[in-house]
Parts: C-alpha cells; structure tokens; sequence
C-alpha cells in the first residue's frame, strides 16, 4: 500500500513554508473544551516543545540553564505532531542524533558519532529489558538526551551521550484517551491511555498498545503488543511512591539490507529481500520497577529506586556475506536470550539551600545473559540484482555462553552558586566485574576500577541566559560489557571539552542551545596475557545549534543542526554509518481552535559503511507533513512521511559486515489517526 506522491509545487510551498518557520514557532493552544463542576478539562491539548525542567543532565532539579553540557528533550506533543509510534520516529530532530539500521530487529543510535545501543535508560536507570527490539511511545511522556560522556552520573558507557526516557506517571487525574492508526503497509496501531485516582492516596495509570504492519520491504512484518500499568501511593505527607510494570511482545522479521557492489550500496528496489522467508525474531520483556521519593524537610530529599528485566528471545536471522561477481554469499546466524536479566538498585540523596546542592548517590547493576548461538554456513550465493526469497536452513539454539557483568558505582555532584557564577563537580567511582562461561571451556574474568569525573564553570549573563565550559571523563566497557574477548582485556576512556551557551526567550517560551565540543575516545587493544599492544584513537569534533518552543502562541518549532568532523586520528577515516552534516526542522501551526497542520525537513550527509570508508552511503533529505483537526472530544489526524519519495540509505549494520548489510529507508507512507477523550 505504498504511496507515491508527485509533489513538485507542493516541494515549493514546502520550501516556503520552512523558511518562514526558521521565524516563528510553538502552540499552547487549547481546543474545543468541556469543563465539569469539578474543573476538570476535556478535550485534547497541546503542550508545546519546550521542556523547562529537564533533569537528565544533573539528576537533580538543577535548571536547564545552570547544567554545563548540551541536553535536548523531545516532548510528548512533537512525539504526537510527528505521528511517532517507536522511538526510532522521535528522534529525528535532536541535534546530533541519527538511528542507523540496528541490524533490522532494534532502535540503535549515534550520538556525536558513537554508538549508543547501550547507552538507553528508563526514568534514570539502565535499560536493558528491550535492548534487541524496537521501543514503544505508549507509556512515554517525553525523551531527554543528554550529549557527551555521561559517566560521572550514569556510570559505564555514554561515549557521545546518554538516552533517557521518561515515563508517564499515575498523578491523580481521571480521563481515559483511546487512538486508532491505520497507514501503508497495512499499519494498524491501536493505544489505550487511562488515569484514574482511586482514592485521596492511591492513583492509577495503564497504557496499552497493539501494532501490526507489513512493510515497504518484501517478507518483512511485525507484530508488537505492550502494557504498562503504574500505581502511585502517597502513604504520608512528604512520601511518593511509584510501582510500574512494562510488559511487550514483539514479533517480526529482521531486516538485513542489501549488499554493496565497488563501493556503492547495489541500485535495486526498497522492496528487495535477501533474507529467508522463515526468518524472524520473538521476543518477551518484562519490566518491573519501583521508585520511592521522600522530601524529608525543605532541604533534604532521598530518592530510592530499583528495577529488574526478563527478556526471552529467539533470532533466526539470513545475512550477507562477501560479494564476488553478481552473487553474495549468505549465512543463517541464530540467537537468544534464554533469558537476559538486569537487576539495577539506585540510592540518591540530595541537600540543597540557598547556595548549594548537593547528591551524593549510590548504584548496583548486574546484567546476565544466557545466550544461545548457532550458524549454518553452507548456503548458497545469491543473484545480488535478483534474489530470489525462499525458507533457509535453521541451525536452532545451542547453549553457546553465559556472561555475568555487574557494576557497582558511588558517586557525588555538588553545584555550588557565587551570584552569577555556578560551579559543578562530578567524581564516581566504579567497580566492574566481568565473568564468562564458553559452553566447554573454562571460565573468564575481566575487572578493574575506575574514576569517572565532570567538572564545569557556568555563567549567568541575564535572567534568561547563559554561558558555560566543562571537562568530562567516562569509562567504556569493550563490547559493552557483554561478553570478553581476551584481545581487548582494558577498558576504553572518552574525554570531553565542550563550551556552549544557553537562553530562553520571549518569556521562556523558546529554548536556544549552542555547544562546540571535542571528544577523544581510546580504546586498547592487548595480547592474550593483557598486555597493551596497540590504541586506536578516535576524535568527534562539531557543533551543535538547537531551537525548541514557540514564537507565537500559534507557532511551534524544534529545529537542529550538527557539523560533526569524526575521524580515527591515525587514518584520518570516518567511523561506521556517521554523518558529517545533520539538519532537523519540524514546526506546526494552529490555525484556529480546530485546525493544525505542520511539517519538516530532515537533511542527513554523507556516510560510509564500515570503518575504513569501504561504501559511500550518500546524503538525503526527507520532508514529512501533519494535519489535524480536533473538536471536543475527538482528533483527527493524517502523517505523511518521505512524500517526495527520496530513495535513500537508512544506514548500515556495523563492523566489517555492514558493507554488504546496508539498509534502504522507508518511500513515500501515510498515517491516519482517530483519538477520542472519555
């Protein structure tokens, strides 16, 4: 059901229409309302693009301002106006940011050109649970990225950043929003949202979704159900507590890309599929969490929280190997989790006066992975202009090895003002303890400690502006602590330099950030006895500039750019799937009380599959529309999604096999939606 759309004077007024953008933005606007004698507002809303209080960037309530490092946040009425169903939707316009293909079967992201699959966290903490699937909105009030090593609060990993989706929460309100999507490609989403307060101290929350599709691409489906109920207990003055449950299936088919021929992905149609028709992926995760504040007087807060993932999950997956001629040669590669757990406990404490804040915090995390494994490597060579689809061998399961990495971290921020000038220090101390058993080998341990650390300097110019400077450290666990390879026996290390500068304007209705930064990442390589043998260094070096908000009461905008020179610093080659230029614009406007429409534009630059610049990926641009149209209780409406229908590369899988495994994004889709409000 895929449409293709002629748009070339639509493509002019689309041109127009964004540049006026770049002047004006962002909507408070209410629609048609019922009020009750109880006041309570009916109807659907819009909140606007600014998030005033993001609190990724120091855990604490430190203001946007006052944080020295770049944090974006994507809030949940862009999510809306975007039509963003995954993760993968909602993140196209934050500065420095870009989804790569994930091998098909996950939400993976590059943040200042590093890696960040592992580098995902739910309300604060590590999230692992969904790791190899693809992420639902359904219960997600907005996302906050913060960029650039993370460490000194986070812990482990965050090379170029850190993702941090933040939940919806049982608060007392009563209402209940149903929403139906049907688009191309035999889409169907279906989403359930309803808050009730059971009682002056218990409230209640559950969010529901089912998805189903097929796909621009040949044998590709999936089948995706999630439901999050959430409880929060006030038990006394001073005391929240909040008890959440996730839990999601997914079924689909991995989507493995095409091949690359002398340098450039092969010329076929995005339809194309080179996998096995009884390839697929299923998956079961569930989440339990609960999270325990207590304001102990003015000064005093202690948050205390802890969560445990159980993910089963199974892979047969069809790939790409080498190209000889016109045929490529494949593999059936299994896997699974049988299952993956992580326990993360976390303990916060925070004092703050007129002055002063300061957190000191402590963390357990310990994930473990029983993985199954097996190939079938005898199948034969593909046409690689005309494969032809059809069942391939399945290996099974085979135990294959059970890996064990827990870390345990104390940590300390103090944020200490002098008028206009603010101070901020982070150290962290981690203890990380890796363990691995090979099916019929003898066990492994990998270990060490580390201090992770973030200094920064802000100045106050105004009210509503600042300037600030920082110096980071944070550590990297190869492979990202999932397994170990004898070879790579120390930990990596990035360092960060940033300066920037922050405002708000127009009453605090838009938010402004710019950062120059410079990012060096090291990553050992040793011998079989631990011995350092060689270092590849890497440098990410850019600019980011952001807008979020509105320019009128009527205008809404979240526009991004990044120049990012990313390069290993001894073959001056760019890494893996990383752009040098991102652009990001999406605005939308309400016309009146009942009509709002919207669009935007996203530019990605050139890339490279692999790390030695093997395939060029070429840029591309894509332009997406919304219209809606509410009254009272009910909302209308219609996404369209790349309707100029630009043929492009969505990205590749990394390492060596991402130049024969590089995926083709979606041609010109639509989405319409119906939500009422009970």
């Amino acid at each position: 059901m895929n449409i293709r759309l002629a748009l070339s004077p639509l493509a002019l007024a689309i041109g127009g229409a964004l540049t006026a953008m770049t002047t004006m933005s962002n909507v408070m606007a209410a629609e048609d309302v019922a009020v009750d004698e109880n006041l309570q507002v009916i109807g659907h809303q819009y909140e606007g693009y600014a998030e005033h209080m993001p609190q990724s960037g120091t855990k604490t309530d430190v203001e946007w301002l006052d944080v020295p490092q770049a944090v974006s946040v994507v809030t949940k009425t862009e999510m809306q106006d975007r039509g963003a169903v995954r993760l993968v939707d909602a993140l196209d316009g934050v500065a420095g940011v870009n989804n790569t293909l994930g091998e098909g079967s996950r939400d993976q992201f590059v943040i200042r050109g590093f890696d960040a699959l592992n580098d995902m966290y739910r309300d604060g903490m590590r999230d692992d649970g969904t790791l190899q699937s693809y992420r639902s909105l359904a219960n997600i009030e907005r996302v906050e990225v913060v960029k650039g090593p993370a460490g000194a609060l986070y812990g482990r990993g965050s090379a170029g950043g850190i993702i941090n989706l933040v939940t919806k929460r049982a608060n007392g309100d009563n209402f209940t929003h149903v929403n139906g999507s049907v688009g191309s490609n035999n889409l169907f989403v279906g989403q359930v949202d309803s808050s009730m307060a059971l009682s002056d101290k218990v409230s209640g929350r559950i969010n529901v979704e089912s998805r189903q599709s097929d796909s621009y691409v040949d044998h590709v489906d999936s089948n995706d159900f999630f439901i999050a109920p959430t409880i929060r207990v006030l038990p006394a003055d001073g005391h929240t507590i909040d008890l959440d449950v996730e839990y999601a299936h997914q079924e689909l088919v991995p989507y493995r890309g095409v091949p690359s021929k002398n340098g450039k992905p092969v010329d076929v149609s995005e339809s194309t599929f080179y996998g096995g028709t009884n390839d697929y992926q299923e998956s079961d995760s569930i989440r339990v969490g609960v999270n325990y504040d207590w304001l102990l007087n003015s000064e005093w807060a202690w948050t205390n929280r802890a969560a445990y993932n159980h993910i089963e999950l199974e892979q047969k997956g069809t790939r790409q190997g080498t190209v000889k001629g016109n045929e490529v040669s494949q593999t059936v590669n299994n896997f699974g989790y049988d299952p993956r757990t992580t326990t993360t406990l976390q303990s916060e404490l925070v004092w703050e006066t007129d002055s002063n804040q300061m957190m000191i915090g402590a963390d357990y995390n310990q994930i473990n992975i029983d993985l199954t494994l097996a190939s079938d490597k005898t199948l034969p060579s593909k046409d690689i202009y005309n494969p032809v689809a059809g069942p391939t061998p399945d290996p099974g399961f085979k135990p294959f090895r059970d890996n064990t990495t827990t870390t345990t971290g104390v940590y300390i921020q103090d944020v200490y003002t002098f008028g206009d000038l603010s101070v901020i220090g982070n150290v962290r101390y981690d203890s990380m303890e890796l363990e691995q058993q090979k099916a019929g080998s003898a066990k492994e341990n990998l270990d060490d400690d580390k201090v992770s650390y973030r200094g920064g300097l802000v100045y106050r110019l105004n009210n509503d502006m600042s300037v600030y400077a920082s110096l980071a450290r944070s550590w990297q666990l190869p492979y990202s602590g999932i397994y170990i390879n004898p070879k790579l026996a120390e930990f990596f290390h990035t360092d960060l330099k940033e300066i920037g500068a922050k405002a708000y304007l127009l009453d605090n209705a838009l938010m402004l950030n710019a950062a120059v930064f410079q990012i060096d990442q090291e990553q050992p390589e040793t011998n079989i006895d631990g011995d350092v043998v060689n270092k590849i260094e890497a440098r990410h070096q850019g600019i980011e500039l952001e807008a979020r908000g509105q320019f009128t009461k009527q205008w809404d905008i979240s526009v991004g750019y990044s120049y990012l020179d990313a390069e290993n610093k001894e073959t001056g080659q760019k890494p893996n799937d990383v752009s040098d230029h991102l652009f990001s614009l999406w605005s939308s406007y309400q016309l009146d009380d009942n009509w709002r429409l919207g669009g935007g534009v996203k530019y990605v630059g050139d890339r490279y599959a692999g790390n030695d610049e093997a395939v060029a990926l070429g840029d591309y641009t894509t332009v997406d529309l919304m219209a809606a149209y509410t009254t009272g209780r009910h909302k209308v409406q219609a996404n369209a999604y790349n309707v100029l229908n630009e043929k492009y590369i969505l990205g590749a899988t990394n390492g060596t096999s991402g130049t024969n495994q590089i995926g083709y994004g979606a041609p010109a889709e639509f989405m319409l939606s119906y939500g009422y409000q009970f």
